[in-house]
């Protein structure tokens, strides 16, 4: 961490070596043990020798080796490894390791979320000035008016990783989180997470994130508003206020 040689990918975010090195591990054991499952990676390219396609598969497992990577290349330990395996394109499982802390979190479809081991339950009801939603950084598009509204009202936090912001709520240690630039890798993990937790996580506009085609994602941002129940409607009632929003 802090001492790997960085290189830039065409939309100019960072990649290291041990983003590469990373994924390539996992995508081996993945490859070993699920020969006919296919595999979505930030990184990268997909071996077909290797893995199944992924318009033939029924599982598919979505990699995101650092999310954060900014975070390890500066030095700072905050950054995630995600593991998500999709079943036709719904989260079935996932885990998220935290550098912060050295733990995981996992989450089965039906079977709750926890971390080693505790139970994960969102958080129960604050008062409004006692909310904390994490934003993640607005790099290639600008932010929506209402965020400015937010950071007024609520207590605000970016942490550079999306991945430990969704584990984070889950964990009952946010009330809600928001992110437009981010990536299936980035949230097939902690989506389940949030929702295995009680909580709500949905695209930006409020509709249904699953099912996901993954034979046709082709990286595209899945812009996600996620909360407690009651914190997610109260952020989304303000984004559909936004002047000319459909």
């Amino acid at each position: 961490m802090g001492r790997v040689a960085v290189s830039h990918k065409a939309d100019d975010s960072p990649v290291t070596e041990a983003d590469h090195a990373a994924q390539a591990a996992i995508f081996d054991a993945i490859a070993q043990r699920y020969p006919d499952h296919a595999v979505i990676g930030e990184e990268t390219v997909r071996h077909p020798d290797r893995h199944a396609p992924a318009h033939s598969a029924r599982y598919c497992w979505v990699v995101d080796p650092i999310d954060g990577t900014r975070n390890f290349a500066q030095g700072m330990s905050i950054y995630a490894t995600s593991v998500a395996v999709l079943d036709r394109g719904v989260p079935l499982a996932g885990a998220i390791f935290d550098a912060s802390s050295g733990g995981v979190y996992s989450a089965a479809l039906g079977a709750g979320a926890d971390f080693e081991g505790a139970p994960l339950a969102v958080s129960a009801s604050r008062t409004a000035s006692d909310l904390t939603v994490l934003v993640s950084s607005f790099r290639r598009c600008p932010a929506p008016i209402v965020v400015r509204d937010w950071m007024d009202e609520y207590t605000f936090r970016n942490h550079g990783s999306l991945c430990l912001h969704l584990a984070w709520l889950a964990r009952g240690r946010a009330d809600g989180a928001f992110a437009k630039e981010c990536r299936l890798w980035d949230i097939a993990a902690g989506a389940l997470m949030v929702a295995e937790a009680g909580g709500v996580i949905t695209y930006d506009d409020g509709s249904a994130l699953w099912p996901i085609d993954v034979d046709r994602y082709d990286g595209a941002d899945v812009p996600i508003l996620a909360g407690t129940p009651s914190v997610h409607a109260r952020l989304l009632d303000s984004l559909r206020a936004i002047p000319g929003r459909d």
